[in-house]
């Protein structure tokens, strides 16, 4: 990946993101919509891989215009040593299919760190495109994809998730079973890697404060692990737009621990 194609890349996005504001100079009622995001969560599993090993805290930054998302994820160990996190992402949302680009860049403490290092095979960023079809309110179901394109994984690795999304009152149930298809980044052979289940609720702690809580219950066959992880959330969400209201993600994959974005999610 050479620089001319990082600088057009970021020209595009520039582009599409300084345009809401032209638009509402001339009357346009296109909304902006800033969201952000704290997760605390006890282990930080992704995709079935134990990534971390500590307690991890995950923030997310997004802003959003109509059915466009560009927005920077994280995870930051609380304790010890292990690898940290620094996620950048684009989305857009086309009825029922939501695709993203993703850049992941790990790194730890104590080594020499340059962000801007994407030369092949020295570079610790992994390029993903990903595909989420949702079933909607009818078909409680949706369909992950995700395929790295670049980056730190030289198997370029193939992730499909099959997701249930079901609400009962104030609970949220989501069982979810992923396999890697194709490569080596999740486990040594194709097969299932992330086979779980997550219940989350707000817990009331006063009459106008809620607490989202999760617990989680998930297990990688293909390595033979299995993670109980509890977690929490604290979000904000904000508009620049003369509407009451703005288009919102309901699949965006923000929070990358259950893949539900939700990512992610």
């Amino acid at each position: 990946m050479n620089t001319r194609i990082i600088s057009v890349g970021i020209l595009l996005l520039g582009t599409l993101f300084s345009a809401p504001f032209t638009l509402q100079g001339q009357g346009s009622r296109t909304p902006i919509t800033v969201n952000g995001s704290v997760d605390l969560v006890s282990r930080y599993i992704w995709r079935g891989l134990e990534i971390g090993q500590a307690p991890s805290i995950q923030p997310d930054l997004s802003i959003s215009r109509g059915a466009f998302t560009l927005g920077s994820w994280g995870a930051y160990r609380m304790s010890g040593p292990g690898i940290l996190e620094t996620d950048f992402y684009i989305s857009g949302e086309f009825g029922f299919i939501t695709v993203a680009l993703w850049d992941y860049w790990t790194f730890e403490e104590g080594r020499e760190l340059n962000f801007f290092t994407f030369h092949e095979p020295s570079t610790s960023h992994l390029l993903e495109v990903q595909v989420t079809t949702s079933g909607g309110d009818r078909l409680p179901f949706n369909l992950l994809g995700s395929y790295f394109f670049y980056g730190a994984d030289p198997t370029r690795s193939l992730y499909l998730e099959l997701q249930f999304d079901h609400q009962v009152r104030e609970t949220s149930i989501l069982a979810f079973a992923g396999a890697q298809a194709k490569g080596t980044y999740y486990g040594p052979k194709p097969g299932l890697v992330n086979v779980g289940c997550r219940v989350s609720r707000p817990i009331r702690i006063t009459e106008h404060f809620s607490l989202p809580l999760s617990l989680s219950v998930i297990v990688n066959p293909l390595i033979g692990s299995t993670y109980l992880v509890a977690g929490c959330s604290f979000s904000f969400s904000g508009d620049r737009s003369d509407s009451l209201s703005s288009p919102q993600s309901t699949t965006m994959m923000k929070n990358r621990l259950f893949d539900t974005e939700s990512p992610r999610r």
